[in-house]
């Protein structure tokens, strides 16, 4: 992520545009360019430690969405 983020700073494209484009989601609730990005770092993770890679970009939308892993044992509120 860190690579990532250094290249498209070198890009000299501003920074707002950069931040748009890491929020941005291809499918709606699919999870954004940063979720897919944090969901391949985990499942690299998970790899190495030779466990079944299997967080997904939704996935990671979600544990975002719910503030975090501070907040993993409280169900999420409804979005009614």
């Amino acid at each position: 992520m860190r690579r990532l983020l250094q290249r498209l700073a070198d890009t000299d494209v501003p920074a707002a545009k950069i931040e748009r484009f890491l929020d941005a989601e291809m499918t709606r609730g699919g999870g954004s360019i940063r979720d897919q990005v944090a969901a391949d770092m985990a499942n690299q993770l998970l790899a190495a430690l030779g466990r079944e890679p299997s967080q997904t970009a939704a996935a990671t939308k979600r544990l975002r969405d719910r503030g975090g892993w501070r907040n993993l044992d409280r169900r999420p509120e409804d979005e009614s």
